[in-house]
């Protein structure tokens, strides 16, 4: 059995949240429900280089209070920078487009969507995340289809690349 009852939980993935409390500046806290403060600094300097408008710029304000309201996990904000890695190489017209604000916030849900089945804490609904960024469901909505067809539904990720995107934010 692969499982310690005592930790509940898979041991790789206790391993990974260990690593992650520690590379990630997180403490001894067993809260890895949001982002770390530096970890939040960082992505906000990620998507604003990955989608250069000026107007709509994500912040540390908008960062924070998505991650501290839809409970989002480090390994979510490492996926969705990986998803903006393929968008850059497969359709970097869409990055142009799109403001880095928008961008987070889309590829967030959807990388806390594709992690978390039904019946997870971290579970994610769009009309939660439309709520934290204070969007209309709809217009939310309508950005997922924009961000789907632009990343060509092309979600899944292999634990090399996760792994390699993973080292890239410790380093």
């Amino acid at each position: 059995d692969p499982f310690d009852s005592e930790m509940q939980e898979h041991p790789e993935h206790y391993h990974l949240t260990e690593r992650l409390k520690r590379t990630l500046y997180y403490g001894k806290t067993n809260d890895l429900n949001r982002p770390s403060m530096p970890l939040t600094e960082l992505a906000v300097e990620y998507f604003q280089e990955a989608a250069p408008k000026e107007l709509g710029r994500v912040d540390m304000y908008l960062a924070s209070n998505i991650g501290r309201k839809t409970y989002a996990s480090p390994s979510s904000l490492v996926s969705s920078m990986l998803y903006v890695k393929r968008l850059n190489n497969r359709n970097p017209e869409y990055l142009q487009q799109i403001t880095s604000s928008d961008l987070f916030l889309i590829s967030m849900l959807v990388a806390s969507k594709y992690l978390y089945d039904e019946g997870t804490e971290e579970e994610m609904y769009n009309d939660e995340m439309a709520d934290a960024a204070q969007m209309d469901t709809k217009d939310l909505n309508e950005l997922e289809m924009e961000f789907l067809d632009a990343i060509d539904w092309n979600l899944f990720t292999n634990e090399e690349e996760f792994e390699r995107t993973l080292a890239s934010v410790e380093a």
